[in-house]
């Protein structure tokens, strides 16, 4: 690899997987950052051929992917745009496990653009399956409900046809009562949760995020994530990427400076937005 600016970054990458020789491949990549000329310019031929090769890709789920990984790469319109074409894509796919996986993945992304999200929430409101519709909106009370009522339909039929007088039939009737009973009891814990999150009335770190970038001036939102720093470091994820990307595009920066010390390194999928 001849190029600097991608061999440096090879490098730095390689020591987050490589710890005995980390310090001497980070510092081989800070020594190959210095001999780079003009970074903006390199980064922005590397996106260009980005867009290149994710215009080329026919299939349908990893061009998808490739628009979701795009709208990193750049902020304002550029990310908004991407992220458009990755839901218009989106449409296109079957009702299947990827277009499932794919829908969880660009749910925290599009929450901070409000005509995106009525788009995005059409496409999960439109799903054929009720149990896909609960599973990508987290409403796992509601799946433990819909599958315990399966079971007990199961078993109902079973106690019918086991006979009492045997003593390991009423051993297996026992097991499967209490079985019940403590599903029963995480299906109740998961509803409260499911009515939570319909109320919009959670305290997630990315719903606290995304209350943060509506509404800067509300200080309870900082001070709710300043808690979570300080009991557990605060992950950057994408989603927390391209919010915090937004609130420094707009001159908000001062508000979140507070919580900086608490974040810890980032993946490599976020690194382009640290850029």
């Amino acid at each position: 690899m001849c190029d600097p600016y991608c061999k440096s970054r090879a490098l730095d990458q390689l020591a987050e997987f490589y710890d005995e020789k980390s310090f001497e491949l980070l510092n081989q990549s800070f020594l190959l950052a210095k001999k780079i000329q003009e970074p903006s310019l390199k980064f922005q031929k590397i996106v260009y051929e980005l867009v290149l090769t994710c215009n080329n890709i026919s299939d349908v789920y990893n061009r998808t992917i490739a628009l979701i990984r795009l709208s990193f790469y750049g902020s304002g319109e550029f990310r908004k745009k991407h992220l458009t074409t990755a839901i218009e894509t989106l449409k296109t796919m079957e009702e299947n496990k990827d277009k499932l996986k794919l829908i969880i993945q660009l749910k925290p992304l599009v929450s901070i653009y409000d005509d995106l999200q009525i788009k995005f929430n059409g496409i999960i409101i439109n799903l054929n399956s009720k149990m896909n519709y609960y599973f990508v909106n987290s409403h796992y009370g509601r799946i433990l409900f819909t599958e315990q009522f399966h079971v007990q339909s199961s078993h109902s039929s079973l106690d019918t046809n086991l006979n009492l007088e045997d003593e390991n039939a009423k051993t297996k009737v026992g097991n499967i009562r209490n079985y019940a009973e403590l599903r029963s009891l995480f299906s109740l814990f998961a509803q409260l949760k499911d009515t939570k999150l319909i109320m919009n009335k959670t305290d997630s770190i990315d719903q606290l995020w995304a209350n943060l970038f509506r509404d800067t001036d509300n200080q309870s939102n900082i001070e709710k994530i300043l808690n979570i720093g300080l009991l557990d470091e605060i992950f950057l994820t994408p989603h927390i990427g391209i919010i915090i990307d937004g609130l420094i595009e707009t001159g908000k920066e001062d508000v979140i400076v507070i919580l900086f010390p608490y974040i810890i390194k980032p993946s490599n999928e976020v690194l382009p937005i640290v850029q």
